[in-house]
């Protein structure tokens, strides 16, 4: 399985040669590509984003209006500054949530860091926990960690980020768009399976049905509930050569939210099997 997308989003990059490479190589394996929220074609990934934003209540009427007359729907990565100004404008209005996901709390208890490092079992906890992000941050500046992984043998004097600000604005050489790429895996009669947790407000799920509706696929099963021991668990439609799942509640990191409902999903990809649709 290979995961992939356009942008250093979420730390999932492939230069576009080096994808076409992964591709022949994943070709002669016989690996199966698997998409998560994943920026995809910069258009429709902002159309999509601001539709979001504005129909889930985070953005106003005008704020919206704003944006898409001040963003030419080019590049996602180096907006324009009438663009980069909007953007501006609807992160005031969004207020201090987690755009990662926006029903989440927020990590305010320092507390929770210090125990959570000292607890061996945090992992198996079912619920999510908003300082996922900080428990990474500090583990992974420890020098014994970053020695075991033979990290850092430079020593490179700034600290280790989950995401970093200076690859996001040095970076020059992402497409505008993976749709040529998703054709040419479909063409290699490679299955795809796109999943997206629909309270991700970073690449919500409006943005990744628009990019997908362009890849103009033939629908061979509707969209339908899928169902986990009775529950709706999300919802899915299957394209030829492409599947899209959608997973109800969770959030940019979809196995990091709903780790039972990702199972399920990863379960069903390698079994070739549609998502369960009887409760």
């Amino acid at each position: 399985m290979i995961r992939f997308t356009k942008k250093p989003e979420a730390n999932r990059t492939e230069p576009l040669q080096l994808l076409r490479k992964t591709y022949m190589f994943i070709t002669i394996l016989q690996l199966l590509p698997q998409v998560g929220n994943g920026v995809t074609d910069d258009y429709h990934d902002l159309v999509g984003t601001f539709e979001y934003w504005w129909t889930h209540g985070l953005i106003s009427d005008s704020t919206y209006k704003l944006l898409r007359a001040a963003c030419d729907f080019g590049s996602s990565q180096h907006p324009s500054v009438q663009c980069t100004q909007a953007l501006k404008v609807a992160a005031a209005e969004q207020g201090d949530i987690d755009l990662y996901s926006i029903y989440s709390p927020l990590c305010n208890n320092t507390s929770t860091l210090k125990r959570s490092l000292n607890d061996r079992y945090t992992w198996m906890s079912r619920a999510y926990d908003p300082c996922t992000e900080r428990y990474s941050d500090s583990y992974f500046n420890r020098p014994e960690v970053q020695k075991a992984l033979h990290a850092n043998v430079t020593g490179i004097p700034h600290i280790w980020k989950g995401c970093s600000d200076v690859v996001g604005n040095y970076w020059t050489d992402s497409p505008l768009s993976m749709l040529p790429i998703y054709h040419e895996l479909i063409n290699a009669s490679l299955r795809i399976w796109v999943f997206s947790g629909d309270t991700d407000a970073i690449v919500p799920l409006t943005a990744t049905r628009y990019s997908i509706n362009a890849l103009k696929l033939p629908t061979v099963v509707n969209w339908y509930p899928w169902y986990d021991s009775g529950k709706v668990g999300g919802w899915s439609q299957v394209y030829k050569g492409l599947t899209l799942v959608t997973v109800r509640g969770a959030g940019h990191e979809v196995a990091l939210h709903k780790p039972r409902q990702a199972f399920i999903l990863f379960r069903s990809f390698l079994e070739n099997k549609y998502m369960p649709s009887s409760s």
